[in-house]
This record gives structure tokens, sequence and C-alpha cells, in this order.
């Protein structure tokens, strides 16, 4: 499929404001602790915190090729940055992958910062997986090529974990040039890769350590255009997408399962625990290539991690496409949840989601839908995020679009601290066009600049010619409970699993995920 969107939700411009203007008077929401501008716009790209030696850092990239790693206390850019990725003059690199965390030489070593490049929103002439060093070096630049008929990009946030489960860690990802492909940390291939996927792929990787299993198994989504496969010995040809698990086996990648959907994939899998403390499940939404839509554009999807099959109750429908990541967590006592983003649509194709405004559910693990609520800003491509907002033992929700950034109690969907999905102003900076995750995070130490943070970076895309910015907030409240879902894919390596502060102590061997956060 062609892997080249620009232009789309260009329509959305129509529901979005100018920053700082006619702010809602009722909004309570702390004001900005710092605001940067960047050099580019910022779109899909996620803002990625960590905490490196006592001190927390935030990394973003932008569409113009820069990269930013930042002092999450102050906004002041690290020694060496910002970086432009390694795109000839005259070359463009855009970046909407979000940057990885990465400690790619073990844990007592200084972290990398792993990104890929690629647009949805310009044409792009170089598509690579770059690592930097913390101090802005260069570490390694891996080049894709384009798959005919297709652009050159890397939309697909690497993922770092373990494939074999000894030796050092592996940097997955997804790429336009059909491929999945897995990296040392030096930038070499490893062997039996890469994998001919035989589509595009814009779905970020989960790594998830499945029980009884050595190494991580690869979750991931994907486009599919009349490939062939196999269905309990049968052939079968999938038009539309696929989700799968692929293992690393005697140095060949082998897919395990994999469900078609007569839809692309471009929704990043959520892996995690809903109602069985030992049956991961894996959680994933469907997209908009396929026009006239089939009706199976309109759904977000769950499986059962272990072996493929749906869960019960799923999948569920939305109001329209899902390209936002699912995120999982408790969002009331004892009632764990899955919680995403969707357009809405009046009719079968991209044009007929432009002048509605996006939705925001939450679902338990049977599929019974707890809450769902219209949000201003149509077309929504952002991923929520799960953190306490209020004084509970709970998390809640903090979730952008093309209009703002929201917060929502997680048990029943409500606006907090003043906002409303009526008045495009009663938000959080409104006219600030989020396109991507939030990312929430403990700052450490005493003074003004510790304690919990959010932080949004917003602008894009492109077309509209707008630097983007990235903003900090001081929470409103100390979370009581560490946020099940901080950022983008949950975690600083962005490896897309999770497992409940209740399970932490089971033997790696029963249930573990491969995420290690210094987060």
């Amino acid at each position: 499929m062609f892997a080249s969107l620009a232009g789309v939700g260009d329509a959305s411009a129509g529901a979005a404001v100018q920053p700082h203007q006619h702010i809602a008077p009722s909004v309570t929401w702390p004001s900005p602790d710092w605001e940067i501008s960047a050099q580019g716009a910022i779109t899909q790209s996620s803002p990625t915190v960590a905490t490196v030696d006592g001190k927390t850092i935030v990394a973003i990239g932008d569409e113009s090729g820069y990269v930013y790693v930042l002092d999450a206390a102050t906004g002041k850019e690290l020694p060496g940055w910002p970086e432009h990725v390694a795109a000839a003059p005259g070359q463009s690199a855009p970046i909407e992958s979000s940057p990885t965390i990465a400690w790619l030489d073990g844990p007592t070593k200084p972290p990398s910062i792993v990104v890929g490049t690629g647009s949805t929103w310009v044409r792009d002439d170089v598509g690579e997986v770059e690592a930097f060093r913390l101090d802005g070096a260069k570490r390694f630049v891996f080049r894709v090529q384009a798959a005919p008929g297709t652009n050159v990009g890397v939309l697909s946030s690497p993922a770092v974990g373990s494939l074999t489960g000894h030796g050092p860690v592996d940097i997955v990802f997804g790429s336009w040039d059909h491929n999945i492909w897995a990296l040392t940390p030096s930038g070499r291939v490893l062997p039996g890769f890469p994998y001919n996927n035989a589509d595009t792929i814009w779905s970020s990787p989960a790594l998830y350590r499945l029980p009884g299993e050595t190494g991580d198994a690869i979750f991931l989504g994907s486009d599919a255009s009349g490939v062939t496969y196999r269905v309990a010995g049968a052939v079968q040809h999938c038009v539309g997408g696929f989700v799968g698990e692929y293992r690393y086996i005697a140095n060949q990648i082998v897919p395990i399962w994999r469900d078609c959907e007569p839809q692309s994939v471009w929704s990043s899998p959520a892996v995690g625990i809903l109602d069985n403390p030992h049956r991961p499940v894996v959680v994933i939404g469907t997209s908009f290539y396929e026009q006239p839509f089939p009706a199976e554009t309109n759904h977000l999807l769950a499986f059962d991690a272990l072996t493929g099959k749906p869960l019960p109750g799923w999948p569920v429908a939305t109001a329209g496409p899902v390209l936002g990541s699912p995120a999982i967590g408790d969002v009331a006592p004892g009632v764990r949840a899955v919680v995403d983003t969707s357009w809405v649509c009046d009719g079968s194709s991209r044009t007929d989601c432009f002048a509605h405004g996006s939705r925001v559910y939450a679902w338990t693990g049977q599929g019974a839908q707890l809450w769902s609520d219209a949000l201003p800003g149509p077309t929504d491509w952002a991923s929520p995020v799960l953190v306490p907002l209020e004084n509970h033992a709970s998390n809640d929700v903090l979730v952008g679009t093309p209009n703002a950034l929201y917060p929502l109690d997680g048990a029943t969907g409500a606006f907090l601290y003043g906002t409303n999905g009526v008045n495009q102003f009663a938000a959080i900076n409104p006219g600030c066009r989020v396109f991507n995750s939030a990312a929430v995070a403990d700052i450490p130490g005493t003074g003004p600049n510790t304690g919990w943070r959010v932080i949004e970076a917003c602008g894009g895309p492109p077309v509209f010619q707008a630097h983007g910015s990235i903003v900090s907030y001081r929470l409103p409240v100390t979370p009581s409970i560490t946020p099940a879902w901080p950022m983008f894919r949950n975690d600083a390596q962005h490896n897309g699993g999770v497992i409940p502060p209740a399970l932490a102590l089971e033997p790696p061997a029963v249930l573990t995920s491969t995420s290690s956060s210094s987060s």
C-alpha cells in the first residue's frame, strides 16, 4: 500500500484555534512551568522521559529532522543537543517515530537515543533508524529502502528488548519497505532479519516475554495487500491488515499467529494484563486505508496473546478509525480497563470524518463500555495515557486531540479541572494540536523544579507552517500510586508491555515483561 498520506486530516484545521486566545476562565489546570519552541512542527513524535543518574530527561523529534533532549526540570537542552538526523543537504528526513531511550550498553552505562525518520505529512528523501549517544554523538545510522509504490520511511517507534533472552539487547522496528527489522546495539542487522511482511508497516512493535518463554515475542500490526498465509494448513489471502505475533527461533523470525482484518492496522499494539494475571492480551485498532471503509474499520481488537484468539466480548465498535495506541490500567478500584481514541465518521471515506470531533472510550476486559466522551478536534491520532489526576488510588486519563489536551476522570470519563467537550477553549492549552501522546514523569529531588510533571508536544502538522512547542505542567496532585501507562508505549524503551505491581515478584519464567524503563 502507498505509504504517504500528506494532507490526511488537514480539514481538521477548522476545529483548531490559535494558542493562548480566549482561554476559558473556569479551567483550573496549572499554568506551564516551562515552554520551548522546536525548529520544526511536532506531529506524531511523542515525548519520551527517563531518569538518568538522578536527572529526568525528555526526548522528542520534529518534522524538520531534529531530535531534542531536554532537562525535564527546566526545559533546557542537554549539552550536544539538538541534533539533526543524517540527511544529506537538500534531503528531508522528518521524524514522526517517538524516540526510544535505550540502555544499549547495559544499566551502568549512559543510555542512547534511537529514532526513525519518515512522515505522513511530507515526502521523505531518507528513511532510517539512527542512534545517538547521550552527548549527541552519532552511534549508528541504519538506512532502509523504499518498496515499489511506497515512500521510504520508518514511522514505527523502535522497541528494545531481548529476542533470545540472553546477550545484548535488540532494537526492533517495522518499516514502509515491508520489513520487520532487528538491529544489534552497534546497528548491525540481527541474523535472520529482515522479515518481509509483504506490505507497509506503520505500527510500533511491542516486545513481551510470554509465560514459559526465554526471549521476547514481537507483537505488531501491519498492512496486507493480498499476502498469502496459512491458517490450520489452509492457504488464505489477506487484503487489509494483520495483527500478529512473531518469535525469533534458531536465528529466524517465525510468525506464530496472525489475524487478518479487512482493513489496515496502523495502531500500535498494547500488551498487558486485563482479567487473568497469567493470560496477557494484545489490544490494537484498525485504521482507514481501505476505502470505502469496510465494517471492521471502526473496531478495537483484543486477542489472547498466547493463542491469537479474540477475547470474549471483542472486538468493540468505535465511531471511526482507531489510530492511537491503547492504554491498559486500573481506572477505578478493582476496575481494569482499555482506553483509546477514535475518529468520528458519518460515511465510508476519510473525507467523511473531517466535520466532526473525536471520541475517547474505556472498556472492561469483557468488552463492556464503561464510558465514552466526545472530544473537540476531529481525526484524532493521539494515544491516551493513564495517571492519577485526583486524590484517589486509581488512574485518570490524559488525551490529546487536534484541538488541545484533555483530563478525564478514569472511572466516569467526566471532564476535569473545568475542561469540557463543548467549548473548544475549555481545554488545556487550546489550539495546541496534539497528534501524539503526552508523557508523565516524577522529577526526583527537592525544590521548585522537582515533582510530578506532564509534558506535551504540539504544533503539527507541517501544512500549518507553525513551529512545534514542548510544554511542561506540574500535575495538580501528587499520585498516590504509580501511573499505569505514563507515556507512549508505556515506557522509555517503548517495549509496549506492562505488568501490574501485584505480579512484580512472579518468577521471570512464569510471567515477565521486558520493560526496563528508568523513568
